[in-house]
């Protein structure tokens, strides 16, 4: 696979100095500089992007120099603290449901009039807490737009086929937009396949050898809407979502020695998320804004898994009801030195849960199987940007939490939480292409309402018991951060953290009436260090005309006692390294794209009182081709996980408390889904 890849890249750079002079000119042409530029504020218009053959928002802010994409966080309950890193014409996409990625590949480069860079600083904007945010600003001009998508991915290893249809729609006159998209897809997770599940004693004895299968796929059907308009002298914004997920595996495991034996089982789930949201901005004189925003998100989970053989009858079952209702008032105040916002967010969460375990027909009870959660939480907020110099800035303020958390049912508890949480971001210019940004800010973590609820795993045989003592982690974060732009599109930042953490959320024993269970709780203090590197580096001034390389790389390192052997250890869920790289190599006079994908190897560890998991995949590599024959039209072609790479899940179990009794069994789970094939193809009518 390694001698494939040198060869297509030796054949990649023949062609690329193989090109007429006519041909290389396009290619080379610099990248203009931003159509303006301030300390706070880059703007960047078509021209800038032009080179790349963009097709949608989302290639814009990927290109965009010292910017990653990232993500907002559905999970987190609120509205602050869930925001991605991207606004559409200043404001913050209203939907918690929809991933950035999602919203921004709705929008086509036609629709776009340029993309700006915000820094903490810049007028009238909310920094969401972020040291920088890209801007999408579409254009105003009456236009109808509709986008449809088709494509597919074929995994020749199981000889299935994963479709993809969607369709949007949007309608603008004015200040008037409307927007409409349905989509459906079905998701095959390269994660899992077929493979092995071998177990050996703790000098390597083997003692079983098992052929093991955990496919597993989604089928998701999907509606949007949001409406758009001038009302009362200021912009209001509704939007809605209806989601339907279905979830299924099919589990295979015939051990073929020391005896002959097959098990089997499914996992089933169905998954319903609506939401509904308002949003409503306007100017009260020139340097004043207020904002209101009200959201409602409900969600009902149903699954069953079961596990069956000729000496095994167990099922397990799930009923979830939850929602989150958010209601949000900000006011910003403008000026030339002085900025300052303030504000207060209000948010009930509720999750009515009922799980149960059946063996042979026979009720198992689970530790804290049916129960009710409810928080209520205020979070009011203050933050002042203070511009001391075109250079030097200060971002300062903090919120304060208060909430209370409710629990009825199987266990009966309620706690109340008051956590300030202040922060202050320095920033410093001291050239044009070069910024150093200070950070200093206390983070608490959410509680994640299912870890007060017992639960049973068929696949592992794991019990896990709900903890309703558990206490939301703290932590100090300690950042510097070095940007700098170089070579036209090229930028560079390092990032140094460090997170003093209390409280730390992990893996502790809980003991009860059916035996000792592992659960999750709080284990002391400890602390985590991470370096990042974020990298866009054009070949254009190396004369490798067209190559441009796109990477990040996260190295961490984090340290806590272990509750079971008192020894030192990382924090579960911290992986010492991650990273990935995207090459691409544009040919614009033959309206074609080619890249390279790479990512790299991770390892993440989970440290259960009486076990220890392990969780391995492998380097992944993918390649694509894209061809765009006219701006209406996108052809990509794909293929990804070439080099087959698997995904390792090593349990080493104990029968009692870690550290107490020695080593039962080590068990080795490899999986593998084969390398897959796919494509799509979009077309867009309308104004362009």
């Amino acid at each position: 696979m390694s001698r494939f890849y040198a060869m297509a890249s030796m054949a990649t750079l023949a062609i690329a100095h193989a090109q007429p002079a006519s041909a290389q000119a396009t290619a080379t042409d610099p990248a203009p500089p931003p159509i303006h530029a301030t300390r706070e504020v880059e703007t960047f218009g078509p021209d800038y992007f032009a080179r790349f053959q963009p097709y949608s928002a989302y290639d814009l802010v990927t290109l965009l120099p010292g910017f990653k994409l990232e993500e907002g966080d559905a999970t987190v309950r609120g509205y602050a603290g869930a925001s991605g890193n991207v606004l559409i014409d200043g404001q913050r996409p209203a939907s918690k449901q929809e991933t950035l990625e999602d919203v921004l590949r709705k929008i086509p480069v036609a629709s776009v009039d340029h993309v700006e860079l915000l820094r903490p600083g810049a007028a009238g904007v909310d920094m969401q807490g972020r040291s920088i945010l890209a801007n999408v600003v579409r254009k105003k001009d009456a236009s109808t737009r509709v986008r449809l998508e088709a494509g597919g991915a074929f995994f020749y290893k199981t000889d299935e086929f994963a479709p993809k249809l969607a369709a949007e729609f949007s309608h603008r006159k004015g200040d008037r937009l409307i927007e409409l998209a349905a989509s459906m897809s079905r998701d095959i997770d390269d994660e899992h396949g077929f493979g092995s599940r071998d177990r050996a004693g703790p000098t390597g004895l083997p003692l079983r050898s098992v052929i093991y299968g955990q496919p597993e796929e989604e089928r998701i059907a999907e509606a949007t809407a949001a409406y758009q308009d001038n009302v009362l002298g200021g912009n209001l914004r509704l939007n809605g979502l209806l989601r339907q997920t279905r979830f299924r595996a099919d589990i295979t495991n015939i051990m073929i020695t020391p005896t002959r034996d097959e098990e089997f089982g499914t996992e089933r789930a169905r998954t319903i998320d609506s939401e509904i949201g308002i949003r409503f901005e306007r100017a009260i004189g020139a340097r004043t804004q207020i904002e209101f925003l009200a959201l409602r998100r409900m969600s009902n989970v149903s699954a069953l898994n079961t596990e069956y053989s000729l000496s095994e009858d167990a099922t397990t079952g799930k009923e979830e009801d939850g929602s989150e209702t958010i209601v949000r008032g900000v006011v910003r105040r403008s000026g030339s030195l002085l900025s300052i916002e303030a504000g207060v967010e209000g948010a009930l969460n509720v999750l009515d849960s009922a799980r149960n375990l059946t063996d042979h027909g026979v009720a198992v009870p689970l530790p804290a199987a049916n129960v009710r959660v409810e928080e209520r939480r205020a979070e009011p907020f203050v933050t002042t940007n203070w511009k001391f110099s075109p250079t030097l800035s200060l971002e300062a303020g903090g919120k304060i939490e208060v909430s209370r958390l409710s629990q009825t049912g199987d266990s009966s508890l309620t706690k109340t939480f008051f956590y300030p949480k202040p922060r202050a971001l320095l920033s410093w210019a001291p050239g044009k292409d070069t910024q150093l940004r200070f950070l200093a800010e206390r983070v608490v973590g959410q509680l994640t309402f299912s870890n007060f609820l017992g639960a049973a795993s068929l696949s592992t045989g794991v019990i896990t018991a709900g903890n309703p003592d558990l206490e939301p982690d703290k932590l100090w974060r300690y950042e510097v951060a070095f940007e700098r732009h170089f070579w036209g599109n090229g930028s560079i930042v390092l990032t140094a953290r460090r997170e003093d953490v209390s409280d730390v959320v992990d893996r502790i024993p809980v003991t009860g009436p059916g035996g000792t269970f592992d659960a999750v709780g709080n284990i002391g203090s400890g602390y985590r260090n991470e370096g990042q590197l974020d990298l866009i580096l054009p070949f254009d001034r190396l004369h490798l005309e067209g190559l441009l390389l796109k990477a990040n790389l996260l190295v961490r390192d984090s340290n806590v006692v272990d509750p079971a052997t008192g020894e030192k250890r990382r924090i579960s869920g911290d992986a010492p390294i991650g990273g990935e790289a995207h090459l691409t190599y544009e040919l614009p006079q033959l309206k074609s794209r080619f890249g390279i994908d790479v990512g790299l190897p991770t390892e993440e560890a989970s440290f259960k009182f009486n076990e220890v998991q392990i969780d391995k995949v492998g380097t992944r590599v993918g390649i694509f081709a894209e061809y765009k024959p006219t701006p209406q039209w996108n052809i990509r072609i794909y293929a990804k996980n070439l080099t087959n790479s698997p995904t390792t899940r090593i349990r080493t179990t104990s029968a009692a408390l870690r550290g107490t009794v020695p080593v039962s069994f080590v068990e080795t789970r490899v999986l593998r889904s084969g390398p897959y094939v796919g494509f799509t193809l979009q077309r867009a009518f309308g104004a362009h």
